[in-house]
């Protein structure tokens, strides 16, 4: 006899217009489960609409976590007003104020969802949101680490001030068209023809390399839980009030598995003055990034290469050696490799030595330098290895030092190279 609530949840999807429950065993193919996990922190006046806008999703199968980072308002009670006596809800309120991403691991730690969403409590989320993300995830090309759409600014009351926050643009190459054709993918119920044609049109993947910014703020983006798992921060608790979930998982996540832009509005991003990150509306010529976030880039970074470092022996080999110090040298590029005060701040408290010798018994002190040596300048790397071996350093360490700029002035000109070749391909489209 069949389950009802397995049978429910097949009726959900389908391929090639048949229903999975008449195709596989009742309980076999299920929509995957999507948690929310809403971080909440004074904003009483906003996370009552927040809470609606998930209880509004027309996805069927989510649950919610909604963590209150001791609010001293009335967040308490609007939160529990408005979840009411929704099962699908769980609500923990936590007696100090972790931040956004110590919130978000918080909520992590009771979320069961195949797939990870982390909403702003000032945010809102239009009711297809889960629905369109989950269908791309589905019938992606290729299967990717995480999608973000596009995002709505509006001010304080909801007036709409832009239709899409500005982000920077990708290059042809590095983008292809997202979905798989309509009949031999499965379907969500919500998805009509329509509707699905409209996302193939505006899905593209991006490649896994380096990029600027090319996604949306933390709300847009969905996870795959696997993969926020692999990229858990190891930072001192004292620091994570100061990092933010699309911060630090966007990146490694990226250049790990790769993304999707979704290039139409899902959420709502509200600017009240107030912001993380961004205090103003975005403008294509100066952007709106002023928010307190700006003060911790560094730290983000740091983290961010922590992490990749610690889990170095994993993720060179399930994405090759070539690509991990590729993705390794982009992070510590983007942290500032140019000026003196740039090179203090990657070694202040011993921090870049401490990279070089986890790297160094994941791949051995000969390749680790010499990796090292094509994307650090040669005054950093000569600093951290001194803190390794004092002055005395073994003869073959002083070898490899002495090689270094050579293999950076290579490196730099292998990517002038590649640079060049990239804008006479992007010129010819």
């Amino acid at each position: 006899m069949t389950n009802p609530s397995f049978a429910g949840a097949c009726a959900d999807l389908t391929i090639s217009g048949v229903p999975t429950s008449k195709l596989a065993p009742a309980g076999e193919v299920q929509l995957p489960k999507v948690s929310f996990i809403v971080r909440n922190w004074n904003y009483a006046r906003y996370i009552g609409v927040t809470i609606d806008s998930i209880r509004a999703q027309d996805y069927p199968n989510f649950e919610a976590i909604v963590i209150d980072n001791a609010s001293s308002d009335d967040s308490r009670d609007i939160i529990e007003r408005h979840v009411d006596d929704d099962p699908r809800f769980l609500i923990i309120h936590s007696e100090v104020n972790l931040g956004p991403l110590g919130g978000g691991l918080l909520g992590l730690e009771h979320a069961t969802g195949d797939f990870v969403a982390f909403i702003d409590s000032d945010d809102t989320l239009l009711s297809n949101f889960a629905s369109a993300h989950i269908q791309v995830h589905l019938a992606s090309r290729r299967n990717v680490a995480f999608t973000s759409s596009s995002a709505m600014e509006t001010g304080p009351n909801g007036a709409m001030l832009n239709g899409r926050r500005t982000r920077s643009d990708t290059r042809c190459d590095e983008t292809t068209d997202g979905l798989r054709p309509a009949e031999v993918v499965p379907r969500l119920r919500s998805i009509d023809n329509d509707t699905y044609a409209v996302l193939a049109r505006h899905t593209r993947l991006l490649q896994p390399v380096s990029m600027k910014w090319p996604w949306s703020p933390g709300t847009s983006n969905v996870y795959r839980r696997f993969m926020l798992d692999m990229l858990t921060p190891n930072c001192d608790p004292s620091d994570l009030p100061k990092l933010a979930t699309d911060g630090h998982y966007n990146r490694l996540a990226h250049l790990l598995g790769g993304s999707a832009v979704i290039d139409l509005p899902l959420s709502t991003y509200r600017i009240h003055g107030d912001n993380f990150a961004a205090s103003t509306p975005s403008l294509a010529s100066m952007g709106g990034d002023a928010g307190p976030a700006t003060k911790f880039h560094m730290l983000r970074v740091r983290e961010m290469v922590r992490v990749f470092v610690a889990n170095a022996p994993d993720f060179s080999i399930q994405i090759g050696q070539k690509r991990y110090w590729n993705a390794l040298g982009a992070l510590f590029e983007l942290g500032g490799l140019k000026s003196a005060a740039d090179r203090v701040a990657w070694n202040r408290d011993d921090f870049f030595s401490s990279q070089i010798q986890h790297l160094t018994v994941s791949f051995g002190e000969r390749k680790t330098l010499r990796r090292l040596s094509e994307i650090v300048p040669s005054d950093l790397l000569r600093e951290g290895v001194s803190s390794l071996h004092g002055a005395n350093f073994p003869r073959r360490i002083r070898q490899e030092l002495m090689l270094s700029s050579a293999r950076r002035l290579h490196a730099r000109i292998k990517s002038a190279i590649r640079k060049s070749r990239h804008r006479r391909s992007a010129g010819s489209y």
